[in-house]
């Protein structure tokens, strides 16, 4: 039989096949199908918005660091979302529920599921047995995903242009709100924009001007190379300078 690619039903029977025994391989292929489980809750999840996501979190493989940066830039990504649809007059209504996990609950789960999947370090493999109350409870919390059905609540994203590669760097109002900088999305590139609001504006910005001491020319300077050792040479006169790490004193 055909398995689809993110397939959580067919994961969770597994699990439970395998929960259902005490010895320490059968808890171990519990913990590997219950972790690919969580594993295609994201990827299901990524895959429906893959033409609007940046590709940094739809490149991440780990689920749990791709929902952490999926939420940097959508509030509603690990939230239980419902749907309810009804007449006018308000009757006959019908319910429909996405249920989802906290990012924290996420991380825990999967680093504990895969903690299971190795051999046991020295100091503790006298008497190591899987803890397979921890699995139960666990397997409780990934068979409510198996339940209802994927909702997507749409967020605008949108773009501004990198500094450095002139490539589309996106965003969202969720993102610029609670960070202070963003990262191009170019794998080739990487380079970092400081994040300004005011009033109903963002303004994004990657350069430092500083004149050239023999020319006065303003030279630019992208953040993320300021760096000791980093050379920067004068658009005009062609001077050289290199970077260096100074210490000044601070005003009381």
């Amino acid at each position: 039989m055909e398995v689809k690619a993110y397939d959580k039903i067919f994961h969770l029977n597994n699990a439970r096949a395998f929960l259902e025994r005490d010895d320490t391989q059968s808890l171990r292929y519990a913990s590997l199908e219950m972790r690919y489980l969580l594993e295609a809750h994201v990827y299901e999840r990524l895959l429906r918005g893959v033409e609007e996501l940046p590709k940094s979190i739809i490149d991440k493989w780990e689920p749990n660091k791709a929902m952490k940066m999926l939420s940097m830039f959508d509030q509603y990504a690990d939230m239980d979302l419902r749907i309810t649809v009804s007449n006018e007059d308000g009757s006959e209504s019908l319910t429909i529920d996405s249920p989802n996990i906290k990012n924290s609950l996420l991380s825990s789960y999967y680093n504990t599921l895969g903690s299971y999947l190795h051999l046991p370090q020295p100091t503790k493999s006298v008497g190591y047995r899987v803890n397979k109350e921890k699995l139960n409870e666990i397997f409780i919390t990934v068979e409510r995903l198996t339940t209802g059905n994927l909702i997507i609540y749409c967020i605008p994203y949108e773009n501004f242009e990198c500094e450095s590669c002139y490539k589309p760097i996106l965003y969202t109002k969720n993102y610029v709100t609670n960070n202070k900088t963003i990262i191009c999305q170019n794998d080739n590139c990487r380079n970092e924009h400081h994040i300004l609001l005011e009033d109903d504006l963002v303004k994004f910005g990657s350069k430092v001007y500083v004149p050239c001491g023999r020319c006065q020319t303003d030279i630019e300077i992208f953040y993320s190379q300021l760096k000791v050792d980093t050379k920067v040479k004068c658009s005009s006169c062609k001077i050289e300078y290199k970077g260096d790490l100074v210490f000044s004193a601070m005003d009381d």
